[in-house]
């Protein structure tokens, strides 16, 4: 049987990751205590909701009464930790900002509308609850200010205070060098990709359904996320089509030679990739500076085609049109250049690089670690179209070096610091409470 326990500091954070909405407690249960703090009173409708939310994150099957029954008492535990830091900051008068409350509070929300999937589901979960988004925000203020305030806090008592130095991280790898994971089997890999493409009816469509999406956004004025969340194809339609910020070289060359041409708040024309049209704004462009790349944050409308077996199978026959050619002694970097839909690396001749065999798609590995050096696969069908792969040579699992994992090791390090600080000066202000237990 697998145990559970709650780590003291991901319990930092654990209210602003839940995403349910806040459950009505009945008044038979608002009446338990289970334990008090000072003066501050934890009722067990307390615990039964943080155990739910907890077996939850942690995927514990409700029927196995050990587990269930250990995890409670650590969400007891954590609660009236919780209310033992909140009792230190009040004698630091600790407070946290209106403008950060709101915008802790108006993520948490966004958290719900995510999980939920779409703006309807978000509306019939908070009829169910007879409530409103400002009444739901008003029920999260409260608990997001304490996880800001508890934040606040353990930032500035044990994470301000705990540093790592390079004697302590290359210590740790020379006392753990035998027990480290190994650099698993590399493959250096080239590939055409053969991707799955509509036919040009339905291309036409498209283009002009983002044609006329565009006209809703330039012309009729409406705004680009509510665009985004009803008509875009892609998750992040979810979020009002926003990407969040990226530098060259992290999204499909057809999006970014646009999308870095664009002013700040500038509608593109429809931009067609291999996924689909997109409408394209640009919100904000940062410049290169001496530490970072030029930047930009964007949004997007993503409109794809639905494709089906007729446009598959005119993948696959292409595929082996290409294979074939490969096999009569074409060469694949010319062939990657003509043919490959991949626009990061048809141009250096389709290669991957080195490429971890744990990290190719399950169907993947045993094709391509069965290949010889300079062979070439099969057409092998993904998830965007058919692949040709060229193994072009292999890298041997070995230990890590030093230098190679350093960085991984020193935030093992720390996070180790972190936990044992966490813990001792839990234990000092502990003392300058009043701690009772309820059965």
């Amino acid at each position: 049987m697998r145990r559970y326990s709650v780590s003291n500091l991901a319990w930092i954070v654990f209210a602003l990751a839940a995403t349910a909405l806040p459950a009505a407690r009945g008044a038979l249960a608002a009446e338990r205590i289970a334990a008090i703090v000072n003066k501050e009173v934890i009722l067990q409708s307390d615990v039964e909701d943080q155990l739910r939310v907890a077996m939850t994150n942690l995927h514990i099957d409700p029927s196995d009464s050990v587990t269930v029954a250990k995890l409670r008492k650590d969400v007891l535990r954590q609660l009236v930790d919780e209310q033992v830091i909140l009792a230190e900051a009040q004698r630091q008068n600790i407070t946290i900002p209106k403008a950060d409350l709101d915008a802790a509070v108006t993520k948490a929300v966004e958290n719900v509308k995510t999980r939920l999937g779409s703006p309807a589901n978000f509306q019939r979960a908070l009829g169910e609850e007879h409530t409103t988004e400002d009444g739901l925000r008003r029920k999260y203020e409260p608990d997001v200010k304490k996880q800001l305030i508890v934040m606040r806090l353990v930032g500035k008592e044990v994470q301000n205070r705990t540093t790592v130095t390079d004697a302590e991280v290359k210590s740790y790898f020379m006392a753990h060098r035998d027990s480290l994971a190994k650099r698993g089997e590399q493959l250096k890999l080239s590939a055409i990709v053969i991707g799955f493409e509509p036919d040009s009816l339905q291309i036409k469509r498209l283009h002009a359904r983002a044609d006329s999406l565009r006209n809703l956004i330039v012309v009729k004025k409406q705004p680009f996320e509510e665009v985004a969340r009803k008509f875009s194809d892609d998750p992040s339609g979810q979020r009002g089509g926003d990407l969040g910020t990226f530098e060259r070289g992290e999204m499909v060359g057809e999006f970014e030679d646009v999308a870095f041409g664009l002013k700040p708040n500038e509608v593109s024309q429809p931009v067609r990739s291999r996924y689909g049209w997109h409408l394209i704004q640009v919100l904000q462009h940062f410049s290169k500076t001496d530490s970072t790349s030029e930047r930009v944050h964007a949004r997007h409308v993503l409109l794809q085609a639905k494709i089906n077996p007729q446009d598959e199978e005119r993948a696959r026959k292409r595929a082996l049109v290409v294979r074939d050619s490969l096999s009569k002694g074409a060469d694949f970097a010319a062939m990657a250049k003509r043919y490959s839909m991949d626009t990061s690396t048809k141009d250096s001749g389709g290669y991957l690089g080195e490429v971890p065999v744990t990290g190719l798609p399950p169907t993947f590995q045993e094709p391509l670690t069965g290949l010889g050096e300079n062979e070439v696969s099969v057409p092998l069908k993904g998830e965007a179209g058919y692949y040709v792969f060229k193994l072009r040579g292999r890298v041997p699992e070995r230990e890590f070096s030093y230098d190679e994992i350093r960085d991984d090791l020193k935030q093992i390090v720390l996070n180790q610091k972190l936990r044992d600080a966490y813990d001792r000066w839990l234990d000092r202000i502990r003392k300058n409470v009043n701690i009772e237990f309820k059965d």
